[in-house]
C-alpha cells in the first residue's frame, strides 16, 4: 500500500509540474472554448486532494518515524496566507471575469502546493523524492526525443520546442530534465548514462533560444552542487563527461550546426548587438518584454499598498501577463502582495539554512530555476512548480532534520556501562 500511495503522489506531482493548461478539448477538430472540465490540471489536482485526505488519515493513526516525511508548518502557513491575500485581491479586481480565471487558477496551486505536505505524510523521504524525479525524467526525455526529431525534420531552422508550447517553457523542462538526471547519479552513480543525459537537456535548452532559460538552469545546477555538497572529485567528473557530450554533439552530431547557430542569433547577436550589428551600442533585444515590465511597474505604481486588483493587468488591456513573477504581484497585490511572497521566499531559505544535510539538492535546484525562470517567462499559475518544489524540499529535509534527537537516547547507555556487583 505504500509503495502504492508513492508512487501515485510521484505520477500526481510531476503530471502537475509537466502538464500545464492542457486539455482534452484540444483533441477536436476545431478549436473549442475551453472547458475546465476537460483540462488534466483540475483531475490531477483532485487527485492530489485524495492523497492529501489519506496522508491525514495515516497522521492520525500513528506517529512519524525516522526518515519519513514532516510537514513543514512555517512554510505551509507562509503559502496559504500568501494565495490567500492575492485571492482577496480579486474584491477590487477592475474585471470580475478575468479575476474569476485567474482565482481558478491560484485554487489549483494553493490546493496541490499545500496538499503534497500532507499526502506525503508518513512516506520515506527518499521513496517520495525517487518516484517523483522518476517520472519527470521519463516524461522530459521523450519530450527530449520529440523535439530533437522535429528538429531535424524541418532542417533545424526554428527555434526548438514541442506540442504547441513556447521556447521558453521547452527549455525550463530541459532544465528539469538535467537536474533529474543529476538526482539519480548523485543518489545511484552511473556517471556514464545520467551525466550525458544531464547534458543534453542543457544542450536542448540552449537550442530554444532562451536566454532566461538556460540561465536559470545554470543556476539550478550550481545550486544543486553547492546544497547537495557534491564533492570536487564527483564535479571534476561531472565536468568531464558533460564537455565531452558537449563536444561530441556539437561536432559529431546533426545537432551541432543549429547550435551554433542558436548561440550566435540568440545569445551574441541579440544580447549583445542589437541595433544593426553594431557592438557598440550593446543593447540587450528583450523579445518586448520591456514594455510589459514598463507597463505592470507603472501600474503597480498607481496602486502601490494593495495592487489593482487580482488579473489587473489583462483586464485592463496592459497584456497577457507581465512576464515576471515579481512584477505581476506587485502591480495585482501591491506592496502587501510582495511583502506576503517575500515571506515564502524567506521562510524556505530558512527551511535551507536549517535544513542543510537533509535537503535533497536537485529538489532545491530545480525551485531555484523556477525562481528564475519566472523573471522572464510565464505568470503565477506557470510558476506553479516553484511552490510545490519548496513544499516537496522542506517536507522531505524535515526528517533527516529531526531523526537527530531521537537517536540520543539510544547513545546514553554506552556512555554510563553497567558494572556487575557495583551498585
Amino acid at each position: 500500500m505504500s509503495w502504492i500511495r508513492r508512487t501515485a503522489l510521484g505520477l500526481i506531482a510531476a503530471l502537475y509540474v509537466l502538464a500545464g493548461r492542457w486539455g482534452f478539448h484540444r483533441l477536436a477538430s476545431a478549436e473549442p472554448d475551453p472547458n475546465p472540465f476537460l483540462e488534466l490540471r483540475l483531475w490531477i489536482v483532485m487527485g492530489g486532494l485524495m492523497l492529501a485526505a489519506v496522508g491525514l488519515v495515516h497522521r492520525a493513526h500513528r506517529p512519524a518515524r525516522s526518515r519519513e516525511t514532516r510537514i513543514d508548518t512555517r512554510l505551509t502557513t507562509a503559502l496559504l496566507l500568501f494565495f490567500g491575500y492575492l485571492a482577496t485581491s480579486a474584491l477590487w479586481s477592475p474585471d470580475a471575469s478575468f479575476a474569476l480565471a485567474k482565482l481558478y487558477d491560484l485554487a489549483l496551486v494553493c490546493v496541490m502546493s499545500v496538499g503534497f505536505g500532507l499526502a506525503s505524510l508518513r512516506q520515506p523521504s527518499e521513496r517520495v523524492l525517487d518516484a517523483f524525479w522518476a517520472v519527470v525524467v521519463t516524461a522530459t526525455a521523450l519530450l527530449a526525443v520529440t523535439g530533437v526529431r522535429q528538429l531535424l525534420g524541418g532542417g533545424g531552422g526554428a527555434r526548438l520546442a514541442v506540442l504547441g508550447g513556447g521556447p521558453n517553457i521547452f527549455a525550463r523542462l530541459m532544465g528539469l530534465l538535467a537536474l533529474g538526471a543529476l538526482y539519480f547519479w548523485y543518489r545511484r552513480g552511473q556517471a556514464w548514462l545520467w551525466i550525458p543525459l544531464a547534458a543534453t537537456g542543457v544542450i536542448l535548452a540552449l537550442l530554444t533560444g532562451s536566454r532566461g532559460g538556460s540561465g536559470a538552469i545554470i543556476a539550478g545546477i550550481a545550486t544543486f552542487l553547492i546544497v547537495g555538497r557534491v564533492p570536487l572529485r564527483r564535479i571534476a567528473i561531472l565536468s568531464l563527461l558533460a564537455t565531452a557530450a558537449v563536444v561530441m554533439v556539437t561536432l559529431l552530431s546533426p545537432l551541432g550546426q543549429a547550435l551554433n547557430r542558436s548561440v550566435e542569433e540568440r545569445f551574441l547577436r541579440l544580447t549583445l548587438k542589437y541595433d544593426g550589428g553594431n557592438a557598440s551600442e550593446s543593447k540587450v533585444y528583450l523579445s518586448g518584454r520591456e514594455v510589459l515590465y514598463q507597463a505592470a511597474y507603472e501600474l503597480g505604481l498607481d496602486h502601490p499598498v494593495a495592487g489593482a486588483g487580482l488579473s489587473a493587468f489583462p483586464a485592463l488591456g496592459l497584456g497577457v501577463y507581465p512576464h515576471n513573477l515579481f512584477l505581476e504581484v506587485f502591480c495585482e497585490g501591491g506592496v502587501l502582495g510582495l511583502a506576503f511572497l517575500a515571506w515564502v521566499l524567506l521562510t524556505f531559505v530558512r527551511t535551507v539554512l536549517r535544513a542543510r544535510g537533509g535537503l535533497d539538492g536537485a529538489t532545491v535546484g530545480a525551485a531555484v530555476l523556477i525562481l528564475i525562470g519566472s523573471q522572464s517567462s510565464g505568470d503565477l499559475y506557470d510558476c506553479r512548480a516553484l511552490y510545490l518544489l519548496m513544499a516537496m524540499a522542506a517536507c522531505t529535509s524535515a526528517a533527516g532534520r529531526r531523526s537527530a534527537p531521537a537517536s540520543l537516547p539510544q547513545a546514553l547507555p554506552a556512555a554510563h556501562p553497567v558494572v556487575p556487583g557495583v551498585t
